[in-house]
């Protein structure tokens, strides 16, 4: 006989009785929020009977095998630690979830891509033993997830690392909101939580805003609801007026306090600090912690299902992710639910009567390929437009079209940079004879015994100027400006024969002595 009868598990609830006496005792908020009042608290109970408590097990699984493992991944990369499979783990992770977070985190750009060009026994070799890069290593300082040490990462310009910092805390904590779904107890508590459901889609509207701030979606509704919070005090009173946890705002704060030391930690130029009275960010500030998001989220994209693709009526107004079969649905309390953008990046998904997604974020299109080009398989430079030399970046870009990984949606073409391979060191050398690369050089243009363009015909080959200047570059691996500058660092003379064999013989002792041509691009 069962010695457990029941089970006890303590709940809290809240309770709305406001007071008459109350009044706003502070100036109007940017972020659309006023105060409110204390609330008391009732202690609920749930029951378990003792066959069910029968069926639990003793002891739950280890926490590392029940969770994914990319930050536990980048933090042992960080303290160099290539080889994880190797490392000896009380209980190790399964091999997938390690495949998995070393994907996710080459996708991020914390780990460096395994060669392309290598032999499958070398791809298999190389597979958790990736290199952490540059930016995984920024990324490893912040104590949160890959993702959003991503989003912390790129958000360093145009005045939107504050933001960035408080969207990150935010969604680190989660649930900031109360459950108001719950069952009533009485006729009268069910009419209050209408009027608290009410009351708090109305200021989820607000601060959603409209225009490129509704476009970011639910993301934007956390940033006003911490800002609104912080603005009046962060005080229980406004978070119960607006059905918000206010344990969870002070998480959200104590987090934004050990980010933002985190930040000045890695960027001290940065000056960052905590704002009480921080503004709402402006429409261009907007769009790129929109931009921000998808960087971070890319492999939380989903598309909504055409019409031509609807299979039953199931998949009405249904998203399709690369990541699982069965339809998914913007969240019925998402500020997204009746906008029904093409694309959108969620947070997570949730199952209850359908597979909802939710802190959701609509994405342009024309930013995927840009933005997340490890997710995107690319076809060939398009020859109109024709590619051409980017002095900013200082490199040859083009135009291509792509297609989204597993899925297949097609993407519109976008300009990115010229793919890594022998046409593109052609057009660099071309550009580079043109005199696009270093200004110098284009006053030897009229003097070229053969046309740049030569350099991307198909019988360049027979000419042996035009393989010599293309073999010298791919020795060097000089595609860009960049590179070009890091060998004649080694080797001021490098190129110098290559480039005189394109010129008459009397101009080769000025160009020796101007050689290398960087003093002016």
């Amino acid at each position: 006989e069962p010695t457990v009868v029941a089970v006890c598990q303590g709940l809290h609830a809240r309770r709305c009785s406001p007071s008459p006496t109350w009044r706003l005792k502070h100036p109007p908020c940017p972020w659309g929020a006023p105060a409110a009042e204390p609330q008391p608290r009732e202690r609920n109970t749930r029951l378990y009977s003792s066959a069910v408590f029968g069926d639990f097990e003793r002891f739950p699984p280890p926490e590392i095998t029940r969770r994914p493992v990319e930050d536990l991944i980048l933090q042992m990369k960080a303290l160099n630690i290539e080889k994880v499979i190797n490392f000896p783990f009380p209980t190790p992770p399964s091999v997938e979830a390690l495949i998995a977070a070393e994907e996710l985190l080459v996708a991020l750009g914390a780990l460096e891509a395994p060669q392309k060009t290598e032999s499958v026994k070398q791809l298999q070799r190389s597979r958790l033993s990736c290199p952490i890069t540059a930016l995984g290593r920024t990324m490893a300082t912040f104590p949160v997830a890959p993702r959003y040490a991503k989003m912390l990462a790129l958000s360093q310009q145009h005045g939107c690392l504050p933001y960035a910092v408080t969207i990150v805390a935010a969604v680190t904590v989660r649930e900031l909101f109360e459950e108001l779904d719950r069952p009533a107890a009485s006729d009268e508590e069910l009419a209050k939580l209408k009027d608290k459901r009410a009351r708090v889609a109305q200021m989820k509207r607000i601060w959603a805003g409209q225009g490129a701030s509704l476009k970011l979606g639910d993301i934007m509704v956390l940033l006003g609801a911490v800002g609104a919070c912080e603005y009046s005090g962060c005080s229980p009173q406004f978070c119960e007026a607006n059905g918000l946890r206010y344990k969870a705002l002070l998480e959200t704060r104590r987090l934004r306090g050990q980010l933002t030391a985190a930040v000045n930690t890695v960027c001290p130029e940065a000056g960052l600090f905590m704002d009480p009275k921080m503004q709402p960010p402006s429409e261009s500030q907007v769009t790129y912690l929109r931009q921000i998001v998808v960087a971070g989220l890319g492999d939380h994209l989903a598309r909504r299902v055409q019409s031509e693709d609807l299979l039953d009526d199931k998949w009405k107004n249904a998203y399709k992710t690369p990541l699982l079969d069965d339809p998914v649905f913007i969240h019925p309390s998402s500020v997204l639910f009746k906008e029904l953008p093409e694309f959108v990046v969620y947070q997570e998904i949730v199952e209850t009567t359908k597979m909802y997604m939710k802190g959701v974020s609509a994405v342009e299109v024309q930013w995927i390929p840009v933005l997340l080009p490890s997710y995107c398989q690319f076809d060939k430079p398009l020859e109109e437009p024709p590619p051409a030399y980017c002095p900013e970046k200082g490199r040859v870009i083009c135009h291509r079209a792509s297609m989204f990984y597993r899925v297949g949606w097609p993407l519109p073409a976008v300009q990115v940079d010229f793919p890594e391979g022998i046409d593109c060191y052609k057009h660099f050398a071309w550009v580079l004879l043109e005199g696009q690369v270093f200004h110098k050089l284009a006053s030897y243009r009229g003097c070229l015994l053969s046309s740049p363009s030569t350099m991307l015909k198909t019988w360049a080959r027979l000419q042996p100027r035009t393989e010599s200047l293309l073999r010298a570059l791919v020795a060097e691996r000089a595609n860009c400006r960049e590179a070009l500058l890091a060998a004649w660092k080694k080797n001021p003379k490098y190129l110098l024969a290559e480039y005189r064999q394109w010129l008459p013989q009397a101009t080769h002792a000025d160009v020796e002595k101007a050689w290398p041509p960087t003093s002016d691009r």
